[in-house]
C-alpha cells in the first residue's frame, strides 16, 4: 500500500496545504512500472482543497471508494465539488463510487446541493453508512473502521492489503478503539490538533498523546498530521518521539509513503 498526503491543515486550508486528505493506493506494483496494473484508489477524507491535489495523482474516474471520517468541513467539504465533477463533467465514473461515511453526511450533501441531488447523487456515490464497527472490501484491500471520540460521530480507519496494515485516526481524542484499529500497524497516521489539551472532554490528540497512542497500539511507524498551528514541526516530532520508540515523521503535502 502507498499513502500520498493531499493535505494536513487545520482548521482551514493554507497556501500550499489543503485540509485533511490522503490517497490510499493498494497495488502489487509499488514502483508504478506496469501501466496495465491499476491500483485500487481510495480517497481518505475530502478536506477543503484536497480534490485538486488528488488530481495530481489520479483521475477522478479512477476512484474506487471514498472514506470520510466525520462530517466536519475540513474533512468533507470537497465532496460537494467532487459531485459536480463526477456528475456533470467528462470524468463520470463507470458506476457509483462507494462513499463510506457517518450516518447523516449524505443528507447534508443533498441539503446543500439542492432537491435534484436526491435523484442525482446516487449516480455518483453509493452510501456505505458507518455506525459502530464495520468493514468494506475492495478486492484484496480491506477497510475497517471503528468509532473515536470527537464530539460528533467520527471514525478511525484501518486498511489491510497482503499482510500490510495502515491505521488512521481521523480526528479524535485518545481512545481504546483507536489503539485497537492501530494494533500491529506498519504505519499509523495520527492527528495532533492540540498543543495542550483543554479542560473538559478532549476531542483531539496532542503530539505527546499521538506518541502514546502509537506505542499502545504497537505500531511500527508514526506519521503526525493535522498539527495545531501553535506547535512547531520539530517540537511536535520531539514530543511524540518521547512517548514512542519507533520512527516519527511529520506529514507534508505530496509525501508518498509506502506502508
Amino acid at each position: 500500500m502507498i499513502v500520498t498526503v493531499l493535505g494536513t491543515a487545520t482548521p482551514y486550508p493554507r497556501p500550499g496545504n489543503p485540509c485533511s486528505g490522503y490517497l490510499l493506493q493498494a497495488t502489487d506494483d509499488p514502483a508504478g512500472t506496469d501501466s496495465a496494473r491499476r491500483p485500487t484508489n481510495v480517497w481518505v477524507d475530502a478536506g477543503t482543497g484536497t480534490l485538486a491535489e488528488l488530481q495530481r495523482h489520479i483521475g477522478l474516474d479512477q476512484l474506487d471508494a471514498v472514506f470520510v471520517s466525520h462530517r466536519h468541513a475540513d474533512h468533507s467539504a470537497d465532496l460537494l465539488v467532487a459531485y459536480y465533477a463526477l456528475r456533470f463533467s467528462e470524468l463520470r465514473p463507470a458506476h457509483p463510487i462507494p462513499l463510506i461515511a457517518p450516518d447523516g453526511l449524505v443528507d447534508r450533501l443533498i441539503d446543500f446541493l439542492g432537491p435534484n441531488a436526491v435523484h442525482e447523487l446516487p449516480r455518483v456515490f453509493t452510501p456505505v453508512t458507518m455506525s459502530g464497527w464495520g468493514e468494506h472490501r475492495l478486492g484484496d484491500l480491506t477497510l475497517e473502521w471503528g468509532p473515536v471520540q470527537h464530539g460528533v460521530p467520527a471514525f478511525g480507519l484501518a486498511a489491510e492489503h497482503r499482510g500490510r496494515r495502515l491505521a488512521y485516526s481521523g480526528d479524535g481524542a485518545p481512545c481504546t478503539s483507536l489503539e485497537e484499529l492501530g494494533e500491529g500497524a506498519h504505519l499509523m497516521i495520527v492527528e495532533a490538533g492540540y498543543d495542550v489539551a483543554p479542560q473538559g472532554p478532549p476531542v483531539h490528540h496532542t503530539p505527546d498523546d499521538a506518541g502514546r497512542t502509537a506505542a499502545a497500539a504497537g505500531a511500527e511507524r508514526l506519521l503526525l498530521t493535522h498539527l495545531a498551528e501553535t506547535v512547531a514541526d520539530d517540537d511536535a516530532v520531539r514530543r511524540a518521539s518521547a512517548e514512542f520508540a519507533g520512527e516519527v515523521r511529520l506529514a507534508r503535502v505530496g509525501d508518498r509513503i509506502e506502508v
